[in-house]
């Protein structure tokens, strides 16, 4: 059966389209001309790089009145110039120009460089959880999201458990992200089961009669866990990736009872407290290393722009293996190993992204108070880069010249070309809507038809008026050019290729005038599936690198009289 993911797009043509006309067939195009005409103009961008940085002093709390002259920024080693800066501070930004605009304002949006709208994705990892602890902790997120979602912040909440669910995609309603977590609250998680396997294990390891047989124990419960983790890691990755094209600051709230940086480290160390002779080398261990892993993870938050915000839910409550019934076990871990087993990859994330990990606390208030902070009180610098952007990751290191104050900022980011932004925010827009639309564009929809016996072809046409478009002269004609980007989103969630594809405009030069009261248009035919699709457009002025986005919901129902149009 041909699906979405296969979905074919042709090309009919791009035509002069009167300003307020629906799409026409498509002419013949014209005979190419004798001579070839001089290449089409298409610019090269500088890309911009925005940190935002969080000073503090030696106490902790923020310091507000720096400037530009206080912070030195390097990329992979090399000193940059500070092209972009503002301060935030109690909500009002503070520009360099000396004009205040507080964050709530709706002219905010068009007096600062980046938009400041926070999207927080709480992201409950129910498989590396017990209940009880989390419910705990759960308390005092729910204050945190009753008082920071809103009009400028939206949260989203996703579980995990061996598969991933979003409970509650992104909303300012903070009645729908409540009622989520509450949801949550109800899930069992495979939590219990994973500590429950953890002591059978260890008691075995601890009634084992020789090393080898202990250390086969040890192997199995790694492998099982390593896989567990590896799966578990893919799945953060991809939320990380989804999140690529989202505009505003993103936060990714990662509540469990943390990572192993070695899976089953605290089945070896039972092993060698059992058997402190012929114990386990610490070549055995190397097999379960998730620390490069976890290094994806840091990785992918980089590159789109996200922070790592982990919240350990294990707290201060005493270890279980401490307890009357397991106190005569000779192999029993180091209960201080298997914290900073689990806890050293959370700080770790946290500090690479320019977050904070709360652990060994139980005032969880204090951390999520830090981090409603962040977006209130901050620094934006930006730098430009000296050539053009080519996707690759970086190094990032911000410091501040003044003595005794402390800089927390992601240390690392992925430079994308313009292509892979524009990509990735079309994307995004078949889940967040995007409105941006500089170019003024349009998309509509025509009647539908059959194609095969499972298929229908969809025919949509694109429109951009000449008068947005960069038109460069070139001997008695002028000419530009632009990049159409289109993705579609079927009812069942599958989502076809992205496709790409050029156009050239060319206007004589003596019609320019008349050409600007006039549209471009891009015809297409798409072959879809019937039933509901959302079909998600991007088209960038390779000149001026200008882009607009749209969306449009349709219906391509199988009855031909009912054929789908765009809403």
């Amino acid at each position: 059966m041909k699906r979405l993911s296969a979905l074919a797009t042709v090309l009919l043509a791009s035509t002069f389209a009167g300003a307020q006309q629906p799409a026409q067939p498509a002419p013949k195009p014209p005979p190419a001309p004798q001579q070839p005409m001089a290449p089409v103009s298409e610019s090269v961008t500088v890309s911009v790089t925005n940190i935002e940085v969080v000073v503090t002093d030696s106490k902790g709390n923020r310091v507000s009145g720096l400037t530009r002259e206080d912070f030195e920024v390097k990329q992979d080693g090399v000193p940059q110039p500070i092209t972009n800066f503002y301060a935030v501070t109690g909500g009002k930004v503070l520009l360099e120009d000396g004009k205040t605009v507080s964050i709530e304002e709706p002219a905010a949006a068009t007096e600062l460089p980046s938009q400041l709208k926070t999207r927080y994705v709480f992201y409950i990892d129910n498989l590396n959880i017990q209940p009880q602890n989390r419910n705990r902790m759960f308390k005092r997120l729910k204050e945190f999201v009753r008082e920071s979602v809103g009009p400028q912040a939206e949260a989203m909440v996703l579980t995990y458990n061996r598969s991933l669910k979003v409970k509650q995609r992104f909303t300012s309603d903070v009645d729908d992200v409540l009622g989520a977590i509450e949801n949550t609250e109800l899930d069992t998680g495979g939590g219990t089961t994973l500590w429950s396997d953890r002591r059978d294990n260890l008691r075995r390891i601890d009634e084992s009669r020789s090393p080898t047989e202990a250390l086969q124990i040890a192997r199995m419960h790694s492998r099982s866990l390593r896989n567990d983790l590896e799966f578990a890691v893919d799945a953060i990755k991809n939320t990380l990736n989804g999140l690529a094209g989202v505009e505003g600051r993103k936060v990714f709230v990662y509540v469990s009872e943390g990572l192993p940086a070695t899976a089953g480290a605290e089945m070896f160390d039972a092993v060698t407290q059992k058997f402190r002779e012929g114990g386990v080398s610490t070549l055995e261990q190397f097999e379960f290393d998730m620390n490069t892993r976890y290094a994806s993870i840091v990785q992918a938050a980089n590159a789109n722009g996200v922070t790592l915000w982990p919240l350990d839910a294990t707290g201060l409550a005493v270890d279980d293996l401490v307890s009357a019934e397991n106190r005569t076990m000779e192999a029993r871990p180091n209960s201080f190993m298997m914290r900073q087993n689990s806890q050293a990859p959370l700080l770790m994330m946290a500090e690479q992204t320019g977050g904070i990990a709360a652990v060994n606390t139980n005032d969880w208030k204090r951390n999520l108070d830090e981090l409603a902070h962040d977006f209130s009180d901050f620094y934006s610098i930006g730098y430009r880069s000296g050539r053009a952007a080519v996707d690759r990751p970086h190094r990032v290191e911000v410091n501040v010249k003044r003595k005794g104050l402390k800089v927390r900022a992601r240390k690392g980011y992925l430079e994308k070309t313009v292509e892979t932004r524009t990509a990735e925010a079309v994307e995004a827009s078949l889940y967040y809507p995007r409105e941006d639309n500089p170019l003024g564009i349009t998309l509509t929809v025509g009647e539908s038809r059959p194609y095969d016996r499972e298929n229908y072809l969809l025919p949509i046409h694109v429109s951009i008026p000449l008068s947005k478009m960069a038109l460069v002269p070139s001997g008695d004609m002028y000419q530009g050019n632009y990049f159409l980007y289109l993705k579609i989103l079927d009812v069942s969630g599958k989502t076809s290729d992205m496709q790409i594809q050029r156009g050239t405009v060319s206007v004589p030069q003596k019609e320019l005038d008349n050409a600007q009261k006039k549209n471009w248009g891009h015809p297409m035919q798409l072959i879809v599936v019937a039933g509901g699709q959302k079909i998600a457009v991007g088209v960038r002025d390779g000149v001026s690198n200008q882009t607009s986005y749209v969306q449009k919901n349709v219906f391509v129902s199988v009855l031909p009289k009912e054929a789908g149009r765009g809403e």
